[in-house]
């Protein structure tokens, strides 16, 4: 038999790392600042948008694609049905229910690395976009884009509705749910927040119609805009007369240029900062630090010091990033510099994720194939995996670091390089550079900060 779920995250109490902590940061930061300096003195026009318009793929790939996608939408949604099931009627047991390793590592840590490689695909297999589709179609819909989708705002959604801000709740619920809760693991909790979820989309595509449920269905927003880094792509019709050509026609682009399109909503901003400081406080929670400030502290008493702690670490994060917004905007004298620069968030978002979960995917992951065999835990074998091994050293500590260093790294990088080609769009070369200088200022701070909490 294996071990079981263990829910370890990716970061935190590492002591084995390719380098020493001080090495890590002082490189991390002098990169950043040479790649920004390469930057001011060679990229003087912007690029990015341009290159987001991409190839057409060939009639013959693009049918390939959403055949796939079809497919897998099936088969999705056969997974949730089980993982809602198995949560409220399999065995209530962490190490044997099909549940906590279906949610946890397969669909919070492997779908967003799905998407940045193949695109924007959860917006069709999505079990929650299949439902609003269905009672979309109950009730006939309304005016339809290219893909056949309802894109119409029915009458009387809230505005705040309409902005995206319902968005938030549900990603804030379930980063709540994973890292602070006691029993945040447990199947049948997993089981009823999730046909709980299920039922308020379903009522918000009736109440409201399918695009406000959309855009208030926090995961797909969130996957959404990380499939904006991907090398595939809807070409979007253009907002300044540089990108044309049809509304959802697939493409293949440069990686990163499609978080160049359009600018991010308010709200957007906010629940990629919610994410990005999420996973902070998951690597401070792994600390000598935190383990001394939740000592003693066990069930709803360790929640209560955990929420607190997700709190102060999430508005950390997020008013560092604010504050380097209002100087920007001292600098130019414009406003909207959050939204205009937001999605240079999306490459450290990832970057994080990566650092964070690599480690969980690699080792826990393979939990995945064990569980699905006996999903309730019954005693089955399914698939014939029920028995398979399961290899804890399948990653060594080293490549665990390594992977940790390039990611956060890697990530700012891009999040720099974002940054800077809209800088360039905007203002003269003079004041573009100078622009960037606060939000220089705080990605190296977030840099070094994951660096220092790699090594817990």
């Amino acid at each position: 038999m294996t071990s079981p779920f263990l829910l370890a995250h990716g970061v935190g109490g590492r002591t084995d790392l390719p380098l020493s902590l001080w090495q890590a940061g002082w490189s991390a930061a002098v990169a950043l600042v040479l790649s920004f300096a390469a930057l001011g003195l060679l990229w003087h026009r912007p690029r990015l948008r341009n290159l987001s318009v991409g190839r057409p793929l060939a009639s013959w790939a693009a049918s390939l694609y959403l055949g796939w996608t079809a497919m897998l939408r099936l088969v999705v949604g056969v997974i949730a049905v089980v993982v809602v099931t198995a949560g409220l009627f399999g065995v209530d047991d962490v190490a044997a229910n099909f549940s906590p390793v279906a949610v946890y590592v397969a669909f919070w840590v492997a779908v967003p690395l799905l998407v940045v490689v193949v695109g924007p695909v959860w917006s069709s297999i999505s079990p929650w976009e299949t439902v609003v589709r269905q009672v979309d179609l109950r009730k006939g819909g309304g005016r339809r884009g290219t893909l056949g989708l309802s894109t119409e705002m029915s009458d009387g959604v809230p505005v705040w509705v309409q902005d995206g801000w319902l968005a938030v709740m549900p990603v804030s619920i379930f980063l709540w749910l994973e890292l602070v809760y006691h029993d945040g693991a447990r199947p049948r909790v997993l089981g009823w927040v999730a046909l709980g979820y299920t039922v308020l989309v379903a009522g918000m595509a009736a109440q409201w119609g399918a695009e406000a449920a959309r855009r208030s269905e926090g995961f797909g927003v969130l996957f959404g805009l990380l499939a904006r880094l991907a090398p595939f792509g809807r070409q979007l019709p253009s907002q300044g007369g540089v990108v044309q050509g049809q509304t959802g026609r697939l493409v293949l682009r440069t990686p990163l240029t499609g978080a160049a399109v359009d600018d991010l909503r308010s709200s957007e901003v906010t629940l990629l900062l919610i994410v990005l400081g999420s996973t902070a406080f998951d690597g401070v929670s792994r600390t000598r630090f935190w383990s001394d400030v939740s000592a003693g502290h066990v069930g709803w008493s360790a929640t209560l010091v955990g929420t607190l702690g997700l709190l102060w670490v999430v508005g950390l994060v997020s008013v560092a990033w604010h504050l380097a917004a209002r100087m920007g905007e001292r600098l130019t004298g414009e406003t909207g510099f959050s939204m205009r620069f937001g999605h240079s968030l999306l490459p450290i978002v990832l970057g994080y994720h990566v650092a964070h979960y690599f480690s969980l995917l690699m080792l826990e992951g393979q939990l995945f194939s064990v569980r699905a065999s006996d999903p309730y835990g019954q005693g089955w074998d399914l698939f014939g995996t029920v028995d398979s091994p399961v290899n804890w050293t399948r990653v060594s500590p080293t490549t665990v670091g390594w992977v940790q260093l390039v990611a956060i790294v890697c990530g700012h990088l891009g999040g720099v390089l974002l940054a800077h080609d809209r800088s360039v769009e905007t203002w003269r070369p003079m004041v573009a550079l100078r622009s960037q200088y606060p939000l220089l200022v705080v990605m190296v701070v977030y840099t070094v900060f994951g660096l220092v909490l790699m090594t817990g």
